[in-house]
């Protein structure tokens, strides 16, 4: 709900939980420093900090592998994507059946040149496997079951190094590697989105007859599209497909948008690297001594400074990229909104990542649902809840087969789960009841709801922790969440209820590029 508070209540909410990310940060870089200085070896002893800018002269973080691919890749594709784009523009508008050919024929020339021959049989080995599928007549069923395939041989061998051996490794940058290890994720949601789009045509008109050739440009124009190869967002097949209808169009506006985008992006690229020289909280958890030497505040802010970082990199990576794809007239989803802003789960599934959400509600939860309704008889909320744990189960497997995203995941869906019956419960008449004679205002209301939201928000924080650094740095947040001190939890709870009221305030203010309104579903992930 939103909130009833007054103005003079929300702007003090927003101060006070302004004022709590700000101190936890200080406490954090200023804990840091002296636990830093009072190791022995200082900060030599940190493997992942390296000399950084000149003119600040302090060492750099340089522990996110994801970031530093992801720039890797942005900085070295920057001026082929252009060139790709000036070609895009002008056969857009000679001859636009030939566009698909195009975005084909240069990113196969980009990855030849750029990554080489071996990285282009990595990418062109789920296509073939699906074009495969898709040309002997398989359903949906075999789809899923390919790709549930692939993913536990991928997951089976990306932590091996076979990966690494495969593409010799002493040959290429570990940026070009882990790229390629990205992409492979990525082009799964992209084959599995074509691949169930086309069946459902198919299946649904019995004269839908075109040559395989046909579809496998279709497909590969799709899949290959190299701004979004590497990084994402993940664009499903029918967005995608609208643009290569679109001839011509206000190419001024876009170029504009397009230059302004990237100026800005480019200075939350200096903002991000500027912060990563004074916070070393990723370096740091190469040693679990230092970050256990770290007080609870301090800790408060190693956290919070891992959602923020994880919430800038997404955007800048996504605004890039979309910013190229937005010139090609793709529609794109709005960016991630703020972690700092979002109190539910629900909130963070269906806005953080708008394209892995569209993904999951249409090729997962939606199906799932029509397919155990019609099974079992059962409450509509089991119904719901059992279409989302086989999204969870997706989403683990997706993410990586590991202890810490098996532990992200499983908390998750608690939270999802806890939410949902917690929005089924106030449905109830005894609620109702409750809420005319004991609670009388929707100002009481939204304090009851913000004070119920807080220990999920604490919950949903620890789990994210579990992502951003694996099972040892969210086990020791566990720890402090079971072991308080009085002051702590007073200081922790009132900053995070606040939270929740500044999050109720601003749930229909969009991200920076989100100002279409986010089509959303009747499912335990809105």
């Amino acid at each position: 709900m939103k909130t009833a508070l007054n103005t003079v209540e929300i702007y003090t909410c927003f101060c006070v939980w302004t004022s709590a990310n700000l101190y936890s940060l200080f406490k954090l870089i200023e804990a840091q420093s002296e636990v830093i200085k009072g190791t022995s070896g200082g900060i030599l002893t940190i493997r992942d900090l390296r000399p950084g800018w000149s003119f600040i002269q302090r060492h750099r973080d340089v522990s996110d592998v994801e970031w530093n691919s992801w720039k890797y890749f942005i900085y070295s594709s920057l001026g082929y994507m252009m060139f790709q784009f000036i070609i895009s523009e002008v056969i857009r508008r000679l001859s636009l059946p030939m566009l698909k050919y195009w975005y084909i024929l240069s990113s196969t020339i980009f990855i030849v040149y750029k990554m080489g021959v071996r990285q282009m049989v990595v990418v062109l080995i789920q296509p073939i496997l699906y074009g495969a599928i898709i040309y002997i007549g398989g359903n949906k069923q075999c789809i899923w079951f390919i790709s549930l395939l692939l993913l536990g041989g991928y997951n089976s061998l990306k932590y091996k190094q076979f990966f690494w051996n495969y593409l010799e490794h002493e040959e290429i940058q570990d940026e070009e590697i882990y790229l390629i290890l990205f992409s492979v994720a990525w082009i799964e949601l992209r084959c599995i989105s074509y691949c169930i789009d086309y069946i459902e045509r198919r299946d649904k008109d019995e004269i839908y007859r075109i040559s395989f050739w046909y579809d496998i440009i279709n497909m590969l124009s799709y899949i290959l599209y190299l701004p979004l190869l590497y990084t994402g967002p993940v664009i499903l097949y029918a967005e995608f497909e609208k643009s290569l209808n679109i001839k011509g169009g206000p190419l001024w506006l876009r170029l504009k948008q397009f230059f302004c985008d990237m100026l800005v992006y480019k200075l939350y690229t200096f903002i991000l690297d500027f912060a990563l020289h004074y916070i070393y909280f990723f370096a740091m958890q190469d040693n679990m001594e230092l970050i256990r030497k770290l007080p609870t505040i301090a800790l408060c802010g190693g956290g919070l400074w891992m959602g923020l970082e994880f919430h800038m990199k997404y955007v800048i990576s996504y605004g890039t990229t979309t910013a190229f794809a937005k010139l090609d007239n793709i529609e794109t989803p709005p960016m991630p909104r703020c972690i700092v802003r979002v109190h539910i789960y629900s909130q963070m599934w269906r806005y953080f990542d708008v394209g892995l959400y569209r993904f999951l509600v249409k090729y997962i939860y939606k199906p799932g649902l029509a397919i155990i309704s019609k099974s079992i008889k059962l409450p509509k909320i089991v119904y719901k809840l059992l279409a989302s744990l086989a999204t969870f189960v997706f989403i683990f497997m997706w993410h990586g087969t590991i202890q810490h995203i098996f532990v992200w995941s499983i908390l998750n869906y608690i939270g999802i789960t806890l939410e949902h019956i917690g929005k089924e419960l106030s449905k109830h008449e005894k609620y109702n009841w409750f809420k005319t004679n004991v609670l009388k205002t929707e100002k009481m209301e939204a304090c009851l709801i913000a004070l119920l939201c807080t220990p999920l928000l604490a919950l949903s924080a620890i789990s994210n922790f579990y992502l951003f650094a694996g099972s040892d740095v969210g086990d020791l947040f566990f720890e402090c969440f079971l072991h308080p001190s009085l002051w702590n939890s007073l200081l922790i709870c009132i900053s995070l209820y606040c939270c929740c009221h500044v999050s109720m305030a601003l749930v229909d203010m969009p991200s920076r590029s989100g100002r279409k309104t986010v089509k959303t579903y009747d499912s335990c992930l809105y």
